[in-house]
């Protein structure tokens, strides 16, 4: 059989020498350069093996050799490291999906994918590879990436079987196969068998190193601290700044702790923070105990902030200690930030309990109740922990807080819950009662107050200055609702019960006296307003000035001409803003006692110390009165020109021309006084003034013996509505006005629409109309009161003209119509003849060019109306608000701080609160942090009833602490917000929302 195989062998080489002896010479250099392209490939020159194999293939017509030629290309551009490797190696495998050399090609492409560190391609390939068929050096590769390449995919198992196969077999690999064996074992918590290993290792070079580093973890995980001590301080020595330096640090931190070395333990934790960004919350919780052993309780928050959270219990043990350490350094809005969120989560019940009572506790102590937790606080704990040994604690501190909550809806609430409240708890709810009666009486929802205010009085004498106080604000809720018997009734009754000394009793005085003077009880009035000024020590109050102007207008009324100047000098000398009025008013009585040289010098120096005042006019009108009065016709005749040009729609308009008109006939100048007599007809139609007009021109036609030309004039008119009155038509309205008055609505509506069917040019078809809108207005039926008010307005002469004008400004604005809004408080401010009128004129059109961002007409209107005399603190708190807005918008930002802190001061107006909000934002914005956050902490501690500003203060606070780099307090504030905040507004919840992404990346 030797012998067949040998000659069979013999007979196949002489055949293919044969063969190539019948080639001939172009087939000889095919085959040279697959030998030599093959040679070059066995000796590692594959570039050279590529070019030469690949002039093969050109040549070549052997499909055999072809092969072995591509898989020597392929296997090149791997050895080579062509970015195309893995490319070329699967075009390889996709033409000779048979070849013999398909394990070595998938290992190949396995290790392309291995140095590209895609382990699970890796992986993928290398299973495609029979490493039995493989040559032995490539084996051991083989075998260490796979295994390095499965430790990297979490195949711990696998991983440590391949290590521990090379480490037995592998000169090559000995070394690292035994580390990562060792550090498999380590990561499975096998510390013995690593760490004898590392322990061997930490003598070579390449990994002394890493087991240096994994003998103190090891030792430091099995609780050998001394020696995770030793081990550790020898690393660092060794290797100083290495990068696993932090991690050696805080080990030494950890076991110092552990061992009680609190100094040793914080030196190296500190060590360990110097360089980690972001420790390990056990650590920071330690540390942060070790500070607050030591009194260092600034660092102590430093390291807790970075363990506190509300996932898991040791957050909430760090928040805990968290709110103690605050409350070491004074920081109560913080401590309190701490413990509510220590409270709202269980990981650990005993923990939640005393975090909440802590909070509850420092609630009360600190008044910071954010959103009026005060009470709802209390309530939650005794929900929660009903068995709690601070349940007598809780409840007597439950009735102490009901007495100082600024949450009193809520306190009520609690009060008429509890079946059998005490005299305290009586005590309380009348206190609570008045409060809420005062702050319905701010909001101006005046019928709430009055029931409120009914309801404390009511209730008698268990918190007597309460009783009392509710006399005088329901005194000042009646007045404001033009209810001045009432108002008197309840002014009286305080004054009856009260000292001097207290607090409003003056001001009792100076509203009971308006509000005589308002019911024309002028000799009340007086006694009121004089009793008032003795009382008053601050003189420098505009109310004191205003007193004496009033009590000289009384004394003007009685004709008791010396005392009236007397009066009006009080005012002037006391307080500049009033002198204008009072200067005024003292020139009419000069002229009121015939010294009519005297009131025109008064006039004349009223004049030119107040060219603004708004009672120029006024002025101008007095003194054409005291020049007619010396028979200065003719130089009365320029100003009372001068008032018809300048001042065309003033209030004395119609008089300044009936007087210019008859001026003109007494300096017998008939053609004048016809041309202004006829400008008041028919510039103030259905005016009094225009029916002397009608009058005084039939006397001067008839004197220049013209009736013709009267009569045309007449006739022109119309209807003869101003010449002729039917007592008819007063009656009638008269009558239904008398309905209207005794307070029956509907039968008012009707008999006031019948008048208007009968006379709808009637003389009182303004006033008519006004009723109308009136009592549709009360029933909300606001597109009969417009109509009805408009109807008003364009009769022109009603004497409820502004009442209409108002009323029309407030529902065009409640409705979006700020231009028709505008337009009617632009009219008031025209007609408005007295203070009031003017004031209410001007808040809205203030209101209006607020709405419409119309800056500088805002600061005008504003400063306008903050410049009158009587003005309510509300009304000054809203306009201060609007004028700040605006000195924002402008830039003016001193001004704009200037009237926010003032508008700021009572924070129960809504007015006041976002002021409060928008100081804080402008600090924040002009990068003031410091005076932005005090501002929000003192708006936390003073509190408010308006929530919604509250939380976009608190939004404000975690912009200020962001600023400051302090994304702890942050995030801590937004959190707390998010908690207890019980509003629904979309603004407030999307910027919480949306802050807390950004700090949580």
């Amino acid at each position: 059989m030797k012998k067949i195989l040998l000659i069979t062998g013999i007979g196949i080489a002489s055949t293919l020498q044969l063969t190539y002896a019948q080639k001939g010479i172009n087939n000889e250099l095919p085959e040279r350069l697959f030998l030599q392209g093959k040679e070059m490939f066995l000796d590692n020159n594959f570039v050279g093996a590529q070019n030469t194999l690949t002039e093969f293939k050109r040549l070549s017509k052997d499909k055999n050799a072809e092969l072995e030629a591509d898989y020597m290309i392929a296997a090149a551009s791997y050895f080579t490291g062509k970015g195309n490797a893995v490319d070329v190696l699967r075009e390889y495998l996709d033409t000779y999906p048979e070849s013999y050399h398909r394990n070595d090609i998938c290992f190949y492409i396995g290790s392309s994918y291995f140095n590209e560190k895609d382990w699970s391609k890796a992986l993928y390939w290398f299973e495609q590879a029979d490493v039995a068929y493989l040559a032995t050096k490539e084996q051991e590769d083989y075998t260490f990436r796979s295994a390095f390449a499965n430790l990297q995919e979490g195949k711990r198992s696998v991983a440590a079987n391949q290590f521990e196969l090379l480490a037995r077999n592998s000169n090559k690999y000995y070394e690292p196969a035994t580390y990562y064996k060792a550090y498999i074992d380590f990561q499975k918590g096998k510390y013995d068998n690593a760490l004898a290993t590392f322990e061997r290792l930490k003598n070579s070079p390449e990994y002394k190193e890493q087991s240096l580093f994994f003998i103190t973890q090891g030792l430091f995980l099995k609780n050998n601290l001394n020696e995770a001590i030793n081990a550790g301080h020898n690393y660092l020595n060794t290797y100083p700044n290495n990068k696993n330096s932090a991690e050696i640090y805080r080990i030494l931190g950890n076991a110092y702790y552990r061992q009680g070395n609190i100094n040793e333990s914080i030196s190296n934790y500190e060590q360990y923070l110097a360089s980690e960004s972001k420790p390990f919350a056990e650590d920071m919780l330690q540390l942060g105990i070790a500070y607050t052993q030591t009194g260092d309780y600034q660092n102590a928050i430093k390291a807790l902030q970075f363990a506190a959270s509300t996932e898991n219990k040791l957050g909430q043990t760090a928040y805990m200690l968290l709110g103690q350490n605050y409350l070491k350094v004074n920081d109560n809005a913080n401590a309190l930030m701490a413990f509510d969120a220590a409270s709202r989560v269980q990981f650990d019940p005993s923990v939640s309990e005393v975090a909440l009572y802590n909070y509850a506790m420092l609630v009360h102590k600190t008044s910071l109740s954010v959103f009026d937790q005060s009470i709802t606080v209390l309530q939650r704990f005794l929900n929660e922990y009903p068995n709690s040994k601070y349940v007598n604690e809780i409840n007597n501190q439950l009735a102490a807080t009901l007495l100082s909550t600024k949450n009193y809806q809520a306190a009520l609430t609690v009060i008429d819950k509890m079946r059998n409240p005490g005299r305290q708890i009586i005590e309380t709810k009348q206190t609570i009662l008045f409060q809420l009666g005062a702050q319905d009486f701010i909001d101006g929802n005046y019928d709430q107050a009055i029931q409120r205010f009914n309801a404390s009085i009511n209730l008698g004498n268990y918190d007597v200055k309460s009783k009392n106080e509710s006399y005088f604000w329901r005194g000042e809720t009646y007045y404001r609702e033009n209810n001045y018997p009432a108002a008197v009734k309840d002014y009286q009754t305080y004054l009856s019960v009260c000292n001097a000394s207290d607090d409003n009793y003056s001001n009792a005085l100076y509203n009971l006296g308006y509000t005589y003077f308002n019911m024309k009880q002028y000799s009340n009035a007086l006694n009121s307003f004089k009793q008032y000024a003795s009382q008053e020590r601050n003189r420098q109050l505009m109310t004191y000035s205003d007193a004496w102007n009033r009590i000289g207008d009384i004394y003007l009324f009685n004709r008791n001409f010396i005392e009236a100047e007397n009066a009006y000098s009080q005012a002037s000398i006391n307080n500049p803003q009033s002198a204008e009025y009072a200067d005024f008013q003292k020139a009419f009585v000069l002229g009121l006692q015939h010294n009519y040289n005297g009131k025109i010098a008064a006039l004349d120096v009223m004049m030119r110390k107040y060219p603004d005042s708004q009672y120029y006019d006024d002025a101008m009108y007095e003194k054409s009165r005291a020049l007619i009065m010396l028979n200065r016709e003719t130089d009365a005749i320029p100003i009372l020109t001068r008032i018809l040009n300048d001042y065309p729609n003033s209030n004395v308009a119609t008089q300044a021309g009936v007087q210019l008109g008859q001026s003109y006939y007494n300096s017998n100048n008939p053609q004048k006084a016809i041309e202004a007599y006829k400008q008041v007809v028919q510039n103030h139609k259905n005016s009094e003034e225009a029916r002397i007009a009608i009058q005084s021109l039939e006397g001067i036609y008839r004197d220049i013996n013209d009736i013709g030309s009267y009569a045309s004039f007449a006739n022109s008119l119309g209807n003869g509505i101003i010449i002729t009155a039917s007592r008819q038509d007063s009656l009638s309205y008269l009558a239904a006005e008398n309905i209207y008055m005794k307070g029956h609505a509907s039968e008012a509506a009707n008999a006031m629409n019948k008048y208007l069917q009968a006379y709808p040019q009637g003389q009182f078809a303004g006033d008519a109309h006004y009723y109308i809108g009136a009592i549709a207005y009360n029933k909300k039926d606001y597109e009969t009161a417009l109509q009805a008010f408009n109807n008003t307005i364009n009769s022109g002469n009603s004497k409820n003209l502004n009442k209409a004008l108002a009323l029309v400004g407030e529902i065009q604005l409640s409705k979006g119509n700020n231009q028709a809004a505008y337009n009617a408080y632009k009219e008031m401010m025209r007609t408005a003849a007295s203070a009031d009128d003017k004031s209410t004129a001007q808040l809205g059109m203030l209101k209006v060019a607020n709405s419409l961002n119309k800056d500088v007409e805002v600061i005008t209107v504003a400063t306008a109306l903050l410049s009158q005399g009587k003005t309510s603190p509300e009304v000054v708190s809203e306009a201060r608000l609007y004028r700040a807005k605006a000195y924002l918008n402008t830039g003016e930002t001193n001004k704009a701080i200037d009237d926010l802190q003032k508008a700021a001061s009572d924070t129960r107006s809504v007015y006041g609160a976002e002021a409060q909000y928008l100081l804080a934002k402008t600090y924040l914005k002009n990068g003031n942090y410091d005076k932005a956050e005090q501002q929000v902490l003192g708006l936390m501690k003073q509190g408010t009833p308006h929530a919604y500003w509250m939380a976009q203060s608190i939004i404000v606070l975690s912009d200020t602490y962001l600023a400051k780099g302090d994304k702890f307090q942050a995030k801590q504030y937004l959190e707390s917000l998010k908690a207890n905040y019980t509003g629904n507004e979309a603004d407030i919840t999307t910027m919480i929302n949306d802050r807390l992404t950004q700090l949580n990346k």
